[in-house]
């Protein structure tokens, strides 16, 4: 067990100097207003005193060192990724305000790792301490043991700090990329990650009787876990060798509803909850399917329902209500292939179909006819179904980069970047043929 001491160590290392010293007010230290602070903006953390508290929002917003110290080890579950603010509701009811797009740094990567039991826990251990070293290259900096699982931090040597540029969070996405990724690569090699989780929401705080291992040295640099990242990305698999030509490998359209992946979870009735991609998820990536597809929201709801009181273990029917509601609330597009291939590998693993790219599961602003400029995904949409259009049939086609501008009204520097990013997901393959491709 590792002394109090060692415990706030911890803590601080994960917090990189993102609160205050002491308490801006009411502190008990004679001292507080005569230190001198560290230039860096100081933010707000949230800290929870039970899982039930946690699933409430019924915490405690902390935005110093001090108020820390005095409650953390009361504490079950924080915010390990510091906040710009946060505030309570009407009587100080709920906090608010833990959303990604108030974060205001991320320090640290969480992956949860969840199994049915304690028992089934520690029988997997000495699995699951085998397995989070990532690609050989990237270590823990601690390991928490949870109920039925653990929770595994990958701090962070500098904090990414989250601007916003043009409506979009750059930083936000990258980090949101390597997490998805670390996760992937281990799930890999150990079962029960939970890859649907928030990315930096709330996760359990290290205290001396759940801290199972911390090397304060293990820490992770943002830029070689980026190289790897990009790396691991390069890696999806090209189904498609026609030699040199432009190939378009997975087209975004369809209706989610028509492949095979739908037809397959909506059969199955083992979906449990407490196993990385469980009941909830299964049920919200259904909604958003069929919300992409265009069925009625009504419809939707009487799909689910059938499927839901066929699970072995059925979720209670307000969830359900809210799942179709959040996924026909306008702020998603349909489901996303992480969730979709995450769901398959835990409910479906001998599924043989393929699963199609594309849809991502994400909010978006306003629509296309409403704004100035198109997103990038928007562009490569458009150049994909030129390609295909002007295609027809053929597993190839020859155009030139002037041809796609004049088609589309596209800028050259667009173009670039969107084929650019085409060819790095591997959905398409260029050619260079003088001023064309």
């Amino acid at each position: 067990m590792y002394d109090f001491k060692t415990i706030q160590d911890a803590q601080r290392l994960v917090l990189h100097d993102s609160l205050h010293t002491y308490k801006v007010k009411n502190s008990s230290s004679n001292i507080a207003g005569q230190v001198m602070e560290t230039p860096t903006k100081k933010g707000a953390i949230a800290l929870f005193s039970s899982k039930d508290s946690m699933q409430k929002a019924h915490g405690v917003v902390v935005t110093s060192f001090e108020a820390l110290d005095a409650i953390a080890d009361r504490m079950t579950h924080w915010t390990p990724n510091t906040f710009n603010w946060l505030g309570y509701t009407q009587n100080r009811g709920s906090v608010r305000g833990h959303r990604e797009a108030n974060l205001a740094q991320i320090n640290t990567l969480v992956v949860d790792i969840d199994f049915s039991d304690a028992q089934e826990r520690d029988a997997r251990e000495r699995e699951v301490l085998g397995a989070v070293t990532v690609a050989d290259l990237f270590i823990p900096t601690m390991i928490l043991r949870t109920a039925k699982g653990f929770h595994i931090y990958y701090v962070f040597d500098q904090p990414m700090f989250l601007r916003k540029k043009r409506g979009q969070f750059p930083v936000l996405k990258a980090a949101q990329k390597m997490s998805n990724f670390v996760r992937q690569w281990i799930q890999q090699r150990v079962a029960g990650v939970d890859v649907g989780c928030n990315n930096f929401g709330i996760f359990r705080i290290p205290r001396q009787d759940n801290l199972i291992f911390f090397d304060a040295n293990m820490l992770i640099q943002v830029s070689a876990l980026m190289k790897w990242s990009q790396y691991y990305a390069a890696q999806v698999p090209v189904t498609d060798q026609t030699g040199d030509k432009v190939i378009s490998l997975s087209p975004d359209e369809g209706r989610q509803v028509d492949q095979a992946w739908f037809k397959a979870l909506l059969k199955v009735t083992t979906v449990k909850s407490g196993h990385g991609l469980a009941r909830h998820n299964t049920v919200m990536t259904l909604a958003l399917a069929m919300y992409q597809s265009k069925v009625s929201q009504q419809r939707a709801r009487d799909v689910l329902d059938v499927f839901n009181s066929n699970l072995h273990e059925p979720l209670v029917d307000r969830e359900v209500v809210q799942c179709v509601r959040d996924a026909y609330s306008g702020d998603y597009r349909g489901a996303a292939l992480s969730y979709v291939q995450g769901l398959l590998d835990q409910w479906v693993p001998n599924f043989s179909g393929k699963v199609v790219a594309g849809i991502g599961w994400h909010k978006f602003a306003k629509p296309r006819a409403e704004r100035q400029y198109s997103h990038a995904h928007e562009w490569r949409q458009d150049v994909l179904a030129l390609i295909n259009r002007m295609g027809g049939s053929a597993a190839s086609v020859a155009m030139s980069t002037r041809q796609i501008q004049a088609e589309l009204g596209i800028s050259p520097a667009s173009l670039n970047r969107v084929m650019k990013q085409l060819q790095a997901t591997s959905q398409l393959r260029r050619v260079q043929r003088g001023n064309g491709f």
